[in-house]
């Protein structure tokens, strides 16, 4: 079997670097049978993987879509990532469960999302193509990063930094909202995991297209331990001096973290969701971080935070 071209897009980014950093430390054969590139933004950052020895693959800008769907064709794999009640699902879902997909589309007439557009897309143009696809949804991502740029992620870093600011942490929605996380390791090992099984043509009990969405939750937490793990870590560390929390409003909180981007506050602040990752199971995942794991990192996210504060 020859071997894959496989292109990796964001890996300076916390997620891509993570995955990309596991990847070369681990014992997978994955790479045994792939030739693999970095799609990269800019001179510099590719000039740092080439001295790791990786190809790379420059590109102007994302809103580019001609000459990425160029460059994406010279290759066989290319792996990517509420307060109104609108997003305050009751149902836990799973991953094997046939109206998934039906239910995306459903969701995405009636509030189109830009993230849910892009993944219906990938579906519906690799079922057209005759192209398998397979799709990673991770809820919640926390966790130290190991890529060579980027390591922190996106929640808690962006609440620190407006508690920072405002002298306390601020929290959006319900106290018992219910949300999924991973850490990112875990994470990258699932991806790991996919491609791997890609590369050496071993698809047997590995749906794709519309049956091809695989979560990725591990445990569970509600916005109120997350604002208080914030407000414990931030007063341990010196940057804030009081653990109460204060609770604004959407509008608010969209002005505070997401540049008045109420729909993208709303789902990644405020949203509640469950998930059961059935299918990324029954491939061989082994998630090996626990609640512990989730409610110990805050500490270590708000120092690295503080570091780059100062």
């Amino acid at each position: 079997m020859a071997k894959l071209e496989v292109l990796l897009a964001g890996a300076t980014g916390y997620i891509g670097g993570t995955i990309l950093s596991t990847l070369l430390n681990s014992k997978n054969d994955l790479l045994e049978h792939c030739n693999l590139s970095l799609l990269v933004r800019g001179n510099d950052k590719a000039r740092v993987f080439e001295a790791e020895g990786l190809k790379t693959v420059l590109f102007n800008d994302l809103d580019d879509t001609q000459e990425i769907e160029r460059i994406a064709s010279n290759y066989d794999c290319a792996p990517d990532r509420p307060i109104t009640g609108t997003y305050h699902e009751p149902r836990t879902f799973t991953d094997t469960s046939p109206d998934l997909y039906p239910y995306l589309q459903q969701r995405n007439e009636q509030t189109p999302y830009a993230q849910r557009t892009a993944d219906i897309a990938v579906i519906s143009t690799g079922l057209a193509s005759k192209v398998n696809t397979y799709i990673i949804m991770p809820p919640t991502i926390y966790g130290t990063g190991t890529g060579l740029f980027n390591r922190l992620t996106i929640q808690a870093p962006t609440i620190m930094r407006s508690a920072l600011r405002n002298g306390q942490v601020l929290q959006l929605g319900a106290d018992d909202g219910d949300v999924e996380s991973v850490h990112v390791q875990d994470l990258a090992d699932l991806y790991i995991l996919v491609a791997s099984r890609i590369a050496k043509g071993d698809l047997e009990g590995m749906p794709s297209g519309t049956r091809g969405i695989y979560f990725a939750g591990t445990s569970r937490y509600t916005w109120k331990e997350f604002a208080d793990g914030i407000a414990g870590a931030l007063f341990e560390v010196g940057g804030i001096k009081t653990k109460e929390i204060k609770k604004i409003g959407l509008e608010e909180a969209a002005a505070e973290w997401t540049g008045g981007h109420q729909l993208l506050c709303e789902l990644n602040f405020g949203s509640n969701f469950r998930t059961r990752p059935d299918t990324s199971k029954s491939l061989g995942w082994q998630p090996s971080r626990t609640k512990d794991d989730f409610n110990n990192h805050f500490l270590e996210t708000a120092k690295l935070v503080m570091q780059t504060q100062a």
